[in-house]
């Protein structure tokens, strides 16, 4: 059968009609975990016995997972067998080839369950494909996509409502903006702030004063200070990023990508081509507000400026890269360069 949605999902875990082969993975790990649980629950039961219900991960013997599929259930209906995280990346091409055969039929009163909740493979990603193929003959494949901006601005107003609280879509997507797009991440962030917000709707003054910011709105923030000229606001973010103990070369990455993120913008701007456009081409997804936030950003400083600006991020991600430096001392020079750029190349 081809893939399955969440909606199919559900069905087949209340209705307790299994298909004997699921594989389940995706971007969005809550989903891939939590409803991998609720799987093994409905086929398992509660308190599985270790008789029908087998569990492998990582590196898997695969005499041991083979036998696991051919035990007969006992003191239950169906025989579970889970494999969590398998690492193909590690598996040579007999181990993938013995995998695969394992895997062409499931007998009859087993389950197999393959599951990635945060790793999917990228070496033996064909592997993996092949794997896909095999599962939507004999089962279900079920793919947790990422989620857009709008649904996840749902997710956040479910959370906050089971907390007994209110959040408007626009204070929704600002927590969004905050501590970016994992849900994970945001279901404990709006659990926080339910438990410590006086009031019965969740604030903006609460987001600011209680939600934990990620590296990239940090960033943001110190881009944001450079292209503005606020000498103080970026050197004071510069010292709070090293305080907290990022990573130079990660703080880099970041500040790239926000002036990438700007020169695409600007560019298509002036070429009169949509955001929509440059946000498909470039595989934004639901990451498209940034490049809003590049625009508006960046809005008083010339192309030429933009163009040098990523010239010193270029330089100085090579001398990370190949030379051996001072990093506190030398992102203040690339920030004093990029601050001398911008000031020159004010519209």
């Amino acid at each position: 059968m081809p893939k399955i949605t969440e909606t199919e999902l559900k069905k087949q875990i209340k209705s307790k009609q299994f298909s004997p082969f699921y594989v389940i993975y995706g971007t969005e790990q809550m989903f891939v975990k939590g409803y991998t649980e609720k799987l093994v629950q409905a086929v398992a039961g509660k308190n599985p016995s270790d008789f029908n219900y087998h569990i492998f991960s990582g590196e898997v013997n695969l005499d041991d997972f083979a036998a696991s599929l051919n035990i007969v259930s006992f003191m239950s209906e169906y025989n579970c067998v889970l494999v969590s995280d398998m690492y193909f990346d590690n598996m040579n091409k007999d181990d993938l080839d013995r995998f695969a055969e394992i895997t062409k039929a499931v007998p009859q009163g087993t389950v197999l369950i393959v599951s990635m909740p945060t790793y999917t493979p990228s070496k033996n990603a064909s592997a993996f494909k092949s794997l896909l193929k095999r599962a939507e003959k004999l089962g279900s494949v079920c793919e947790f996509k990422q989620l857009n901006s709008s649904m996840l601005e749902r997710y956040i107003a479910k959370w906050a409502n089971a907390n007994g609280k209110m959040i408007s879509r626009v204070n929704a997507a600002k927590l969004i903006s905050s501590c970016g797009d994992d849900l994970n991440m945001l279901k404990n962030e709006v659990d926080k702030i339910s438990a410590y917000a006086g009031g019965e709707e969740i604030t903006s003054e609460d987001i600011e004063k209680l939600a934990s910011v990620n590296l990239e709105t940090k960033i943001f923030a110190l881009s944001d200070a450079v292209l503005n000229g606020n000498g103080q606001k970026a050197f004071n973010t510069l010292n709070l990023l090293f305080y907290q103990r990022e990573e130079p070369i990660m703080m880099l990455y970041v500040l790239s990508s926000s002036y990438i993120d700007a020169y695409r913008i600007r560019i298509a701007d002036q070429c009169l081509i949509s955001k929509d456009d440059v946000a498909k081409d470039f595989n934004y997804k639901n990451r498209a507000f940034t490049l809003s936030n590049a625009r508006k950003a960046t809005a008083r400083v010339s192309t030429e400026a933009l163009r040098k600006s990523l010239c010193v991020l270029m330089q100085a991600d090579e001398r990370f890269k190949t030379s051996s430096v001072n990093a506190r001392v030398y992102m203040e020079q690339i920030i004093a360069q990029l601050l001398l750029i911008a000031k020159e190349g004010r519209i």
